[in-house]
């Protein structure tokens, strides 16, 4: 997180600071499928240690948003100019879709979606409907969903960790009034601070070096 940062403010480096957060959230998640942290017999130090992961990838992926914000914002403008000005009837569908003619022996090996369509085209079903998207609007609505998709795992993750922490009220209280409270709108300097305090007092309280 501290490398992510220092990409942000430093000078222009090879790999991106959304690469470096990226490949954190990748970490985060490996490390948490090594030990589980729910159920009858988990420690409470490991339910403390997932509170702090699942804050750590909720910051991240605010951090991950942040820097493509103004990505979205282009793409969903030029989406909702294209979407407005298209035209609302769709294209002609294929040509194997308009006939029955000559396709007795097709039509048994059609799938069940496949014949859904063909008696839609000709029954002027609108779920058969085909509408031709340029290749680019489409590129364009993939990169920006990946993007916002980012502020839904954001908040996912701090409401789950919101729920894990209820578990551990003082453990989290006392910390956040040692090291103030953490949000989403946290800077990374206090996330950092933030988790080094928990985790010196998670290894305290499980006995490791």
């Amino acid at each position: 997180m501290e490398c992510g940062k220092a990409m942000e403010e430093g000078p222009l480096e090879a790999k991106s600071p959304f690469t470096m957060y990226s490949e954190t959230v990748e970490l985060i998640r490996y490390a948490m499928r090594l030990k589980s942290h729910s159920g009858p017999g988990v420690r409470q130090e490991d339910k403390q240690l997932a509170v702090l992961c699942y804050r750590c990838l909720a910051l991240l992926y605010w951090q991950m948003f942040r820097l493509k914000k103004d990505h979205a914002l282009k793409y969903s403008k030029v989406l909702l100019d294209y979407f407005k000005g298209s035209p609302k009837v769709p294209t002609t569908p294929p040509g194997w879709m308009d006939s029955e003619k000559g396709t007795t022996g097709l039509s048994s090996s059609l799938s069940p979606t496949a014949k859904h369509h063909r008696r839609g085209s000709n029954g002027g079903s609108s779920a058969a409907s085909l509408i031709s998207i340029p290749q680019r609007i489409h590129q364009m609505a993939a990169n920006h969903l990946t993007i916002t998709n980012s502020v839904l795992y954001s908040y996912e993750y701090w409401e789950v960790a919101d729920n894990l922490a209820k578990e551990n009220k003082e453990f989290f209280n006392y910390l956040n009034t040692l090291s103030g409270p953490l949000t989403l709108h946290s800077s990374i300097a206090h996330a950092v601070q933030y988790t080094r305090q928990a985790l010196q007092w998670i290894r305290i309280s499980a006995k490791l070096n």
